[in-house]
């Protein structure tokens, strides 16, 4: 018995290992399945494209909306901004409508297909790509700031 619950134990921990790892850095992203873009408008593409996994009833996705907005507002040139929901277009659109600008878009997931293929299992999970599609930074993006960003670009100037 002990050991049928070591096996078990064992494996549900690898599946959510595994499922944590859909993002792994300098290799390509998974391709985003999104139904559709917030009032048709995606934003201008850039050398970065920061990805935030959100959910508009969240108060720690408001203030790091809030933050990251900042980040690519400050780093405009460099750097756009997707907000990804899996929440309704008539529910979250009406909150997010006020963040739409050339820089940032907002973009449906209704059936999760993003969410599962980057494995995202927390909010707000970010990932910031280069124009190849490929990951160069993830984590919560409450922990994204200024640092971050100039290593990027210091590190993609090389």
């Amino acid at each position: 018995m002990k050991r049928l619950l070591v096996i078990l134990i064992f494996l549900l921990s690898c599946r959510y290992t595994a499922n944590a790892e859909n993002v792994i850095i300098g290799d390509k992203l998974p391709e985003m399945q999104l139904r559709a873009w917030l009032m048709d408008t995606k934003p201008v593409d850039k050398p970065l494209s920061c990805i935030l996994f959100h959910h508009t009833e969240s108060d720690l996705c408001r203030s790091c909306l809030e933050q990251v907005k900042q980040l690519v507002y400050d780093y405009s040139s460099n750097i756009n901004l997707v907000i990804i929901t899996k929440e309704e277009y008539a529910k979250a659109g009406v909150v997010l409508t006020e963040h739409l600008c050339d820089n940032v878009g907002v973009a449906f997931d209704d059936e999760g297909l993003t969410f599962r293929a980057f494995g995202v299992s927390f909010i707000p999970f970010c990932v910031i790509c280069d124009d190849k599609n490929r990951a160069v930074w993830c984590g919560n993006g409450m922990t994204l700031d200024k640092e971050i960003i100039k290593n990027i670009l210091t590190t993609k100037s090389k």
